[in-house]
């Protein structure tokens, strides 16, 4: 089995997948519940209105929104400085693997280097290492999402796999 599609990768989904990558560690999980409780011990009567205390409400916000600030600066940035994100990528998974092309560039991974695979309302996240990833945007694979589906559960172990 075979299928290939086109991929172009506009600021939002690049975005998208940064806050996945961030907020789905225990870094990310960390930030929200510091940056909540900051914020909570500002408003609820507990810091006793000491003249200081303001702190807190800072430290709280800049917890929940320095990161995705940040996020969203790299995914405006990644998008459009770097030159693979200009034009589609054109994917080919088959039985061998994944091929990416663009251009005269060209790029191969087997299925073995696939370290997991998640999904997201809007894309499938392919790494290939601790941050790379395929980034697939669902809108854009169509009709080959349900042959990038099997392919997927047919080669990359359940273990790895977290689809909806």
């Amino acid at each position: 089995m075979k299928t290939e599609f086109q991929i172009k990768l506009k600021t939002g989904d690049m975005y998208r997948f940064l806050m996945y990558h961030a907020y789905h560690g225990a870094s990310g999980i960390f930030s929200v519940v510091a940056g909540l409780a900051l914020v909570l011990y500002y408003v609820l009567p507990v810091s006793g209105g000491t003249p200081n205390s303001w702190i807190y409400l800072l430290f709280g916000v800049l917890f929940l929104v320095y990161q995705p600030w940040t996020l969203y600066t790299n995914a405006v940035r990644q998008v459009k400085l770097n030159p693979v994100f200009q034009k589609p990528l054109h994917y080919a998974v088959s039985d061998e693997g994944i091929a990416v092309q663009q251009g005269e560039s060209s790029a191969q991974a087997g299925w073995e280097q696939v370290t997991k695979v998640r999904e997201t309302g809007r894309s499938i996240f392919v790494y290939t290492g601790k941050k790379n990833a395929y980034i697939w945007v669902k809108k854009q694979l169509g009709k080959q999402e349900a042959q990038v589906r099997a392919l997927l559960e047919k080669h990359v172990p359940a273990q790895k796999r977290k689809m909806k």
